[in-house]
């Protein structure tokens, strides 16, 4: 019975840390809001901001949120928001000093029924007013009164160091393996990341110290470590739904609690009796104040360490978290230094091109595939890569004129001159993807379907095309010219099926097996269809010819036969 009295103390407790975070953020939005305005580009002042921020709402948790927010929204900047995370671990530690008063009394005085008596001040401001201002810090009174009531509560539940209820609980601390500091600090994190708070974790090993569950002070030094990686739950599922920024914060924030931890785990270990009896000497029979300083120190000790490192820290999480619009802004092979060696500039240059051309032709599968299984799904993962081909055509345009200002042989220029064209024809086969999505698109909004029999003549059509890009593909990779006669034929064979697709579109369109308004989209489709076809022979067919054109490279290969 008292174990489960226990329970709803913490319950109390955990409750109460909510409502009290909940009100200060309410009561003190305004204040918080004014602080923001002060962030600048001086680490040591957002350093500072943080501190006072979190002391205000008394929860990290918040106020990491808080700054994912803010970096999402562009409000500050990741390096500002860092400098804030920092700070915030360190206001934050206020908190346990305020639960480690719990445990102090001078004969019948009690301070911590005191503060609990404060909660009914906050009902009486509930129940008996309507002023705005009075209701706004009611919660937080309730809040902040509750957590006494629970610490109470969790305090006489357990009783003494010599009850039934304290004594089998301790037995767990006294097991051996609990002596083993990394599995602390584990329990820690994974207490922390249950309650989602590591303020209220500090709260329950506070009340553990003070009812002699836990006997050993550093048994709880590890696990608040613990609790300071663990609450860091809370801004990374915050940063699930943000951009880069948001996530680099939540990213930094895990990064530095992790650094903080290890730092002081080693310190720990090699020092662990010495630190403990400094601390035991400062607050002899107070244990609570013990794991409460040591909670500042250590906290205070890391982010100073790491506010001076903060410029790599920033740097590394950015590295790591790439915004969209930076991966799609990137490029594998070409490289200004590679101009210095025309040849393997080119060389380069061809990689780059290579993996443009399987960019759109994985492109135009699958809005091709959107198009028959009447499907917009992959409709953003389309414009992403359209968005990424259009930025390498830049890139190789430019980077084509800058190889043909430096190269000195005749035939570096020509080649070059072939390269402008095929980057062209790359470009175009993703143009036509997003048009066949496109098309997809208004079908749906114009509730237009093509028959099945339509379907399959058009996957007809695009298995040909498939094969030829293979084909053309290989040839333009490899230089080779063998299959330039099966890619004409081919090329002969699409446009037939074309024209027979027309054809049949138009007599079902007399029996009236379709509507009108579908001609709009099959002779839309069927056009970029052709085109696809006709980029793809001149990618294959720019080997021998600067232009692309059939007829000039089949002329040529007969010149060299001869």
């Amino acid at each position: 019975m008292n174990l489960l009295l226990m329970l709803g103390g913490v319950a109390v407790f955990m409750f109460g840390m909510k409502q009290m975070s909940s009100g200060l953020e309410k009561s003190a939005g305004s204040g918080i809001r004014n602080l923001f305005k002060k962030f600048n580009k001086n680490r040591v002042f957002n350093y500072g901001i943080g501190i006072g921020a979190t002391a205000l709402v008394q929860s990290s948790s918040a106020t990491s949120i808080m700054t994912v927010g803010l970096a999402h929204a562009n409000i500050v900047t990741v390096k500002q928001g860092s400098g804030f995370i920092l700070g915030a671990k360190v206001g934050t530690t206020l908190t346990a000093f305020i639960f480690a008063l719990s445990g102090i009394s001078k004969g019948g005085f009690s301070i911590s029924n005191v503060f609990a008596a404060i909660a009914f001040v906050g009902v009486m401001i509930v129940f008996s007013t309507s002023n705005e201002k009075l209701n706004k810090i009611a919660p937080f009174f309730i809040g902040f009164g509750m957590l006494f009531i629970g610490m109470e509560v969790m305090e006489n539940a357990i009783g003494g160091a010599d009850s039934t209820l304290s004594i089998q609980l301790s037995k767990v601390f006294q097991y051996e393996i609990m002596q083993n500091p990394i599995l602390l600090v584990i329990l820690g994190i994974l207490f922390t990341a249950i309650i989602q708070s590591s303020s209220a974790a500090t709260g329950v090993f506070i009340a553990f110290l003070a009812t002699g569950v836990i006997h050993s002070i550093d048994q709880s030094f590890f696990l608040v470590m613990g609790a300071n990686i663990g609450t860091c739950s809370d801004g990374i599922m915050a940063s699930l739904t943000t951009n880069a920024n948001g996530k680099r914060i939540a990213l930094f924030h895990l990064i530095t609690s992790v650094i903080g931890a290890i730092m002081f785990l080693i310190i720990l270990i090699i020092f662990r009796t010495p630190i403990t009896n400094i601390f035991e000497s400062l607050f002899p029979r107070k244990p609570q104040f013990s794991l409460a300083t040591f909670n500042l120190i250590y906290n205070g000790l890391y982010t100073l360490v790491l506010l001076v490192f903060i410029d790599p820290l920033v740097n590394l999480v950015t590295r790591l978290v790439k915004d969209k619009e930076q991966e799609l802004e990137e490029v594998s092979y070409i490289d200004e230094r590679f101009l210095k060696t025309p040849a393997v500039a080119i060389e380069q240059a061809l990689r780059e091109l290579y993996d443009m051309a399987i960019l759109a032709k994985e492109n135009l599968d699958r809005s091709f595939a959107s198009l028959v299984n009447e499907d917009m799904s992959e409709s953003k993962k389309i414009a992403e890569v359209e968005y990424r081909i259009d930025f390498l055509t830049n890139k190789l345009t430019s980077f084509f004129i800058k190889i043909s200002s430096v190269t000195k042989f005749d035939g570096d220029e020509k080649l070059i001159g072939g390269l402008h064209h095929v980057t062209n024809d790359i470009e175009r086969l993703g143009d036509y993807a997003v048009l066949l999505v496109k098309e997809t698109s208004y079908m749906k909004d114009n509730e237009v379907k093509f028959l099945d029999q339509t379907k399959e003549e058009l996957s007809q059509i695009y298995g040909h095309i498939s094969e030829m890009f293979d084909l053309g593909f290989d040839a333009f990779t490899r230089r080779r010219t063998e299959n330039f006669r099966t890619i004409s034929n081919i090329h002969k064979e699409i446009k037939k099926l074309i024209s027979s697709t027309r054809n049949e579109h138009v007599a079902r369109l007399s029996t009236g097996m379709y509507p009108v308004e579908v001609s709009k989209s099959i002779y839309s489709v069927l056009f970029s269809l052709q085109r696809i076809s006709d980029h793809i022979v001149n990618i294959a067919f720019s080997i021998r010819s600067t232009t692309g054109s059939k007829t000039e490279a089949l002329q040529a290969i007969e010149k060299e036969k001869k």
